[in-house]
């Protein structure tokens, strides 16, 4: 028993090692037309810093929930090249070059696309922790430097990477990675499924139709303030990343121990509360309380940065496949502890978000001044979601559905951010100071409802 922990041990601890490494530019099917040929981003769009969204998706060997099989002589390579090439000709920006944090040159250089082979099993890849330091996490399967990085001045500017994976089994992750400046993680999920649509289709744009892209300037009035463009940087990585599983078991129990609690309040009508609602909220708690034992918290009082998917709160409402950041930060703040309670924050949350009901633009919600406005009195903790976002079922390339989706670390202190994993719950995935995070980790409500 002690010998298959040590191997166990030392299979967690072994590096990534990658054999080889082919790269490649994959460009469009068709040239992107004269007219569209700049892309200008607009004003929101630009105060996103600018850094990478990086995610992966891993496929085993032995799926067997697909309807399509692959040719013996086809590799997954080759298929997923010849359709990204056509997925191109409709996301033209991502096969562009950005220039000046203001605008894309849609020339048509193509997205950078790594072939590499890993010498690990997928299983032995899939206990690596969810982190960007190559020596350690997932961040190896990427090509490098492209983990929240600052992307504007790599690879010429290149603002999509992606990485083919194979394993030694067979398995193959799938390693993507897009420029904030151009969308947000839906804008990516749409992306890759309009990419999986073609590559399970042979091609056939007809049947993907519905995942079209939409863009901003077909969307939304034009902002493109050119003096305006903020300069926003970021640290390099000084905190620890812990990824944490919440079951939807303890979830259910979650829900009524809330529930229960607000009939000894007097609280008679259903909250209808949903997961996502009550694992920000106890993972927040969690954290104040973390942070209260540290004696990091210097400041009057604490809050919470919630970022809202405005695509169907604006009037006119925008369709899912809308490229671009359509998020508006909420700000939830706190200064004493009956502002923590479960029903309090939920209310809040849920009024902040019913206030951006009908807006008519993004203009006027931009982050960087109000945060440092606030952040003069309280510490602020950025918690986003990707739960029900498009990252199993409709991500078939033709050889089944990924077993696991994983968002590789967050890009810097004090952030969460929250997404479905492949069979029952959510996973957690945060970054805090390293002794925050260990307080974190011993917060008997956190040991209660997690799975660590």
């Amino acid at each position: 028993m002690a010998l298959r922990g040590l191997i166990r041990s030392s299979i967690f601890r072994r590096q990534l090692h990658v054999i080889s490494r082919s790269s490649s530019n994959i460009r469009p099917a068709s040239p992107t037309p004269s007219k569209l040929k700049q892309y200008n981003i607009p004003l929101h769009d630009r105060m996103i810093p600018d850094f990478s969204i990086p995610m992966v998706f891993f496929y085993p060997i032995n799926s067997n929930h697909s309807s399509k099989a692959i040719p013996d002589n086809v590799s997954k390579s080759d298929v997923l090249k010849k359709s990204l090439s056509e997925t191109l000709s409709k996301y033209y920006p991502f096969a562009g070059r950005l220039c000046s944090g203001s605008y894309v040159d849609c020339n048509d250089q193509g997205v950078h696309f790594v072939d590499a082979q890993i010498e690990c099993k997928l299983s032995e890849v899939l206990e690596k922790p969810p982190v960007k330091e190559e020596e350690e996490g997932l961040g190896h399967l990427f090509p490098p430097r492209t983990i929240w990085n600052q992307l504007s001045d790599l690879y010429g500017g290149t603002v999509m990477h992606v990485q083919v994976n194979h394993c030694t089994c067979g398995g193959i992750a799938l390693a993507v990675s897009l420029s904030h400046l151009l969308g947000d993680a839906l804008t990516l999920c749409s992306f890759l499924r309009y990419w999986a649509s073609l590559s399970f289709n042979s091609g056939d744009h007809q049947k993907s139709l519905h995942l079209c892209p939409r863009f901003v300037y077909e969307l939304l009035p034009p902002s493109y303030d050119r003096d305006s463009i903020p300069i926003v940087s970021y640290p390099d990585k000084n905190w620890t990343t812990k990824a944490i599983v919440f079951p939807n078991k303890k979830l259910a129990k979650l829900k009524a121990a809330v529930e229960n609690e607000d009939k000894v309040d007097g609280v008679v009508e259903d909250q209808k509360y949903t997961r996502n609602e009550l694992l920000t909220a106890l993972i927040y708690r969690c954290i104040v309380a973390a942070v209260a034992r540290t004696n990091s918290g210097t400041r009057e009082g604490s809050g919470f940065i919630r970022s809202v998917n405005v695509r169907p709160l604006l009037d006119p409402l925008l369709p899912e496949t809308s490229v671009g950041n359509f998020v508006i930060p909420n700000y939830i703040l706190t200064s004493t502890e009956s502002e923590t309670k479960f029903r309090t924050l939920v209310g809040r949350m849920r009024e902040e978000k019913r206030q951006l009901n009908g807006i008519k633009s993004l203009e006027g919600h931009q982050v960087e001044t109000k945060i440092r406005e606030l952040s003069k009195k309280h510490r602020l903790y950025g918690i986003s979601s990707m739960c029900n976002f498009p990252l199993y079922d409709v991500l078939d390339f033709g050889w089944g559905k990924p077993m696991n989706a994983v968002l590789v670390d967050t890009p810097m202190v004090d952030c969460v951010n929250l997404m479905d994993t492949a069979n029952d719950g959510i996973r957690a995935m945060i970054g805090l100071g390293e002794q925050d995070m260990k307080f974190f980790l011993a917060q008997e409500d956190l040991l209660t409802y997690a799975s660590l």
